[in-house]
């Protein structure tokens, strides 16, 4: 048999055969030409159907066509097309039914294949989370020409689908483009300092951007004041930390559709992004603003695990001041003591901070929920007053409410 191909016989074709063996056993016992004859016809029809269903099957071909022009999101169906081809030049096949492994396992008949010809089934498929999926093994199944033998043909080759986190539009989110404040980092532009004049120093401008030469000539203090539409670039940072306990997926799933969200409104708004996350290898993106930037870094939150051991503090201290751009926006599922000072020097250095509050305790539930939501607030109100803009990601509402309410009901 074709390696691939196997056969088995159909209801018809075990009534066939039984029917062959009691004729040849009356021929036997009679002694009858006729019975051995028609007993050997049995025996020649069943070779003739094996012998045909090999010569079809072996000319089939399938090919599975994942979608090119949009990309795959957990959660939302995707059209995924299977085709099969005919490469014999005489025969045609039965009906069909072709079995694949998508997100599930999936069955659709196809009608009877003409010689070089091909037919096409439209399969819906939704990946219930993010990641990258192997699809396949495949089968294509049918019968011979008199339905005596059903014959399947496998086909091993698989293929790779990545299935990205979702994403949700983020219309109250308080990060825009050409809104920075002049002779702030978020003034600066990604590709070199497009100057634009000199202003008098304000209170927590960047003091790096101070005019040395103006002090010297005047004795008062004039910071450089950069074009409002220079282009900016934040980093964010998402916090995969493992817990004390096995992690919530649910919470994870959000943090990571939250950090995925924020990366899609930074594109959207024109500024540049760059992806840190605390997982165990410490992946990460970018800098970058284009398309293939964008999706590098989505990519790598399809894959992303929490089971990272790195305090967001911690891996922010790591990181060279100079890398974090003009903002960072943190994506917390932890309520870290240390990170109400982190966001105090990064504040000092001039960068703008947005904490987004995963609030675990949501998905929890229980009797402790009041106490658990009164230091969730305690830690939220001291990353406001460090500096830091505050948002929360709270337990139904998911991803879709941020922006629509700050962390701990604040305004």
């Amino acid at each position: 048999m074709l390696r691939g191909l196997a056969a088995r016989p159909t209801s018809r074709g075990w009534q066939a055969l039984a029917a062959g063996a009691a004729v040849l056993v009356v021929a036997r016992l009679i002694g009858t030409t006729q019975f051995h004859q028609l007993a050997y016809l049995f025996l020649l029809l069943a070779v003739a159907a094996l012998a045909l269903g090999v010569a079809g099957y072996r000319g089939l071909a399938f090919e599975r066509r994942l979608p090119e022009e949009t990309r795959v999101v957990a959660g939302r169906p995707a059209g995924v097309e299977l085709v099969v081809s005919n490469r014999s030049r005489l025969l045609w096949t039965s009906r069909l039914e072709v079995e694949d492994v998508l997100s599930r396992r999936e069955r659709t008949a196809l009608p009877p294949v003409a010689p070089g010809q091909r037919r096409k089934a439209r399969v819906s498929a939704t990946f219930p989370r993010r990641g990258v999926y192997r699809l396949g093994p495949a089968a294509v199944r049918g019968t011979d020409p008199f339905g005596l033998l059903v014959f399947s043909r496998s086909f091993r080759e698989g293929d790779e689908i990545v299935v990205y986190p979702e994403v949700h539009r983020l219309r109250g989110f308080p990060v825009r483009g050409g809104e920075a404040q002049a002779g702030s980092r978020g003034s600066r532009g990604r590709r070199g300092e497009e100057f634009a004049g000199l202003r008098e120093y304000q209170h927590g401008d960047d003091r790096r951007h101070i005019h040395w030469k103006s002090l010297a000539r005047t004795g008062e203090l004039f910071v450089k004041e950069f074009a409002l539409h220079a282009p900016r670039i934040y980093t964010v940072v998402l916090d995969l930390r493992r817990g004390g306990f096995r992690s919530l997926e649910a919470a994870v799933e959000d943090a990571v559709s939250a950090a995925a969200s924020v990366l899609a409104h930074l594109r959207e708004e024109g500024l540049g992004f760059r992806l840190l996350c605390t997982d165990k290898t410490g992946s990460g993106a970018g800098p970058g603003e284009d398309e293939r930037s964008y999706w590098e870094a989505m990519r790598v939150l399809a894959e992303v695990r929490a089971d990272g051991d790195t305090e967001l503090d911690e891996a922010l201290l790591e990181e060279d001041p100079t890398s974090l751009g003009d903002g960072v926006i943190l994506v917390c599922r932890h309520e870290e003591e240390g990170l109400q000072a982190c966001v105090r020097r990064l504040r000092a250095a001039g960068t703008a901070v947005v904490a987004v509050l995963v609030a675990e305790h949501t998905y929890r539930g229980g009797a402790s929920l009041a106490g658990r939501e009164a230091r969730f607030a305690r830690f939220a109100a001291g990353l406001a007053a460090a500096g830091a803009q505050v948002l929360a990601v709270r337990h139904p509402e998911s991803v879709a409410g941020l922006g629509a309410r700050r962390a701990g009901g604040m305004a």
